[in-house]
């Protein structure tokens, strides 16, 4: 009896956690659309602070109910010209790579989407805690997937990221949501 309660919990967690993510079109502000998973909701300031480490606060920032997977849009201080999307590309590459202890890249590339190019970014971090030894348990790991974009000069960015350890579940998520983003040519 035992082992047949172990195997329905088993099955119904197994189906729950792989049930498909409906999203929904979002308006950020004036300018910008995307579709996020209707079970995002918007994050509390408090929130927002505890997660984020900013100048300035995103323009929105979002999480599901857990509060591990997290969507945020912001806008940089640096100013750049439409032209300039390769070498902004390069910048924050560098800049990513500065910030974690570890980043594999799954991809880095300029892409175009819905009329508009963004400089695009997946990859895996690592942070080590208290630890110096690289894969310890005491590291910390995310899936991320950015990308940026220049609108009168200012750069916008679109951030997804969840525990790695949820990445085969969100990763496509990610890449729909990040196809969806629609912005207009004004802030």
């Amino acid at each position: 009896m035992m082992k047949t309660i172990k195997i329905f919990f088993i099955l119904s967690w197994f189906l729950f956690a792989f049930q498909p993510v409906k999203l929904t079109k979002t308006k950020i502000g004036k300018s910008i659309t995307v579709s996020l998973p209707d079970i995002f909701i918007l994050m509390t300031q408090s929130e927002v602070h505890s997660k984020y480490v900013s100048a300035r606060e995103p323009l929105a920032s979002y999480s599901d109910e857990t509060r591990n997977v997290d969507f945020s849009v912001n806008v940089a201080f640096s100013k750049w010209n439409a032209s300039d999307l390769e070498l902004m590309k390069s910048f924050y590459k560098s800049n990513i790579m500065g910030l974690y202890d570890e980043v594999h890249f799954i991809q880095e590339k300029i892409e175009e989407i819905n009329g508009r190019s963004f400089a695009v970014f997946e990859f895996i971090s690592t942070i080590r805690t208290e630890s110096d030894v690289p894969g310890s348990a005491n590291s910390i790991g995310r899936y991320t997937y950015i990308q940026y974009t220049i609108i009168n000069g200012k750069t916008v960015l679109f951030n997804f990221s969840c525990p790695t350890r949820l990445k085969d579940k969100w990763a496509p998520i990610a890449e729909e949501i990040m196809n969806s983003v629609k912005v207009k040519d004004s802030l």
